[in-house]
């Protein structure tokens, strides 16, 4: 169980091992269970004193996460049996120093039937016929593509499609040369962190955040700080209070209806976090994984991008939530040096991203079909969408906003719901979603969960719903007890 300590943080010692410790057995990284290391064991490794470990253990067993065996040692709360099996042949990994904080996608592993916890497109909507005839067809014209490595920037042509769509359909106007294409968003995520963040950089996300972004912060060692959200987005008034306390390296933000919560950011508060980056020298990360997908014939807000004009803003801009997850293509927009910091890391992940997907994507960018596709898209996510918003309006005490776009609804639960034991009732009835814990940094709050009504079918959407909306009453009706207090 490997944990850092940031000792220039205005956290105390033992509540960031305090913390760690929560998100890992949050994330299911630590299982109910497992026993944790000693004191002494703990405090050897981080050069803590044994009552600084003490001190977090205790806060621990306070909130319920661990329970203590006098002369035994500290385990995980929960129903599993504490010794493993002495045939267990993987009981050696158990001494192993764990180099992962935390991860969102341990929480959810088993997906069920009625899945609202991943945001991701049901395949009917997907274009998937076209590709997958337009990637025999490359094949047969150019097999040579299977045996060569794509560009570390990508391929040229993509790139130069890349910049038409997002002329077209954001606004916004970039360079192809200035593109570099990753394996997904998330690729982007994790290759800006590690080119240009170090152990104990700070770094500002909003409050919820996209869980997935927290994960790579987080495992990276950084300072991570939250910063909550009102109606327009991420607050600038607090960003520039951390600015005035410490100096940020990066701010991560999701403007464009915002994972998990839908908000859409305003105008001045996209200006604001520019001129606020341009002030105080930081980087914004600017993840634009669903801007196309907007309702009720909204006239979007440009990109962060647009507004910039010094390089503080690396844009991304993922292709998986609209047209095809298999192919995982996105693009990072990155001027002055650090584009050639970025390409260099990026040629040491992976040498470049597979060719055959990007040139699959170009015949679909080329002609109309995205723009008829997105069209079609936005019709069937706002049904969705709606039909989600009517069935869950039934229940009076589930607090939510509509969202003008994007695939989720964040939903506010009452003070005797708790959302892991919904969680554990939901999947009694093959219906999972994604708990709100996963998406803060630090006090995970478990009155939130995350709705994501874009993979079902329309069929199966009313069902789900009606059967979680149950579940949900009953939940409350029987003010089930925590299995973590907090």
């Amino acid at each position: 169980m490997k944990l850092m300590l940031h000792k220039e943080s205005n956290m105390p010692l033992y509540e960031q091992i305090y913390m760690q410790i929560v998100q890992r057995v949050q994330g299911g990284i630590l299982k109910a269970g497992e026993q944790l290391p000693s004191l002494r064991t703990v405090a050897g490794d981080l050069q803590v004193s044994l009552l600084t470990v003490r001190k977090a253990y205790k806060l621990l067993e306070t909130k319920g996460y661990v329970f203590i065996q006098p002369g035994k040692g500290v385990y995980v709360r929960g129903k599993r049996k504490i010794t493993a099996k002495p045939e267990d042949p993987y009981e050696w990994q158990r001494s192993l120093p764990v180099h992962v904080a935390r991860s969102q996608y341990l929480m959810n592993r088993q997906k069920k039937y009625y899945d609202f916890s991943q945001a991701v497109l049901f395949p009917r909507l997907l274009p998937t016929q076209f590709l997958a005839d337009e990637m025999k067809e490359v094949i047969n014209r150019n097999q040579m593509l299977l045996a060569t490595y794509g560009p570390v920037q990508g391929d040229e042509e993509l790139r130069a499609e890349i910049t038409k769509y997002l002329k077209d359909h954001q606004g916004l106007t970039v360079n192809p040369s200035d593109l570099l294409i990753t394996s997904g968003v998330q690729q982007g995520i994790d290759l800006i962190a590690q080119t240009l963040l170090k152990p104990g950089d700070t770094v500002m996300v909003e409050s919820p955040c996209y869980g997935a972004a927290i994960d790579v912060f987080m495992n990276k060692g950084m300072n991570v700080i939250s910063i909550e959200l009102d109606e327009e987005g991420i607050r600038s008034d607090v960003v520039e209070a951390i600015c005035q306390k410490k100096k940020p390296a990066l701010l991560y933000i999701n403007p464009s209806f915002h994972n998990p919560t839908g908000t859409l950011m305003s105008v001045q508060r996209r200006r604001e976090l520019v001129d606020l980056a341009e002030m105080y020298h930081f980087f914004i990360i600017e993840d634009d994984s669903f801007g196309e997908i907007y309702f009720d014939d909204l006239t979007l807000p440009p990109p962060v991008k647009q507004f910039d004009k010094s390089g503080h803003v690396i844009y991304l801009k993922g292709f998986s939530k609209t047209l095809a997850p298999g192919v995982r293509v996105a693009a990072v927009a990155a001027e002055g040096p650090v584009f050639d910091w970025l390409y260099g890391v990026k040629a040491l992940m992976d040498i470049g991203s597979p060719l055959l997907t990007q040139k699959a994507m170009i015949p679909f960018l080329k002609t109309n079909r995205m723009k008829n596709h997105l069209e079609k898209l936005r019709t069937a996510l706002q049904i969705r969408r709606d039909m989600t918003v009517e069935i869950l309006s039934s229940l009076t005490t589930a607090a939510f906003t509509i969202p003008k776009g994007g695939f989720n609804l964040w939903v506010g639960l009452p003070d005797s719901i708790h959302s892991l034991v919904l969680l554990n009732e939901a999947k009694k009835q093959n219906i999972s979603f994604l708990p709100g814990s996963a998406c803060f940094v630090h006090d995970p709050e478990h009155q939130y969960i995350r709705i994501s009504y874009s993979l079902l079918s329309d069929k199966d959407l009313q069902i789900g719903m009606k059967k979680l909306c149950e579940v949900m009453r009953d939940v409350q009706d029987k003010h089930s007890p925590y299995p973590f207090k907090s």
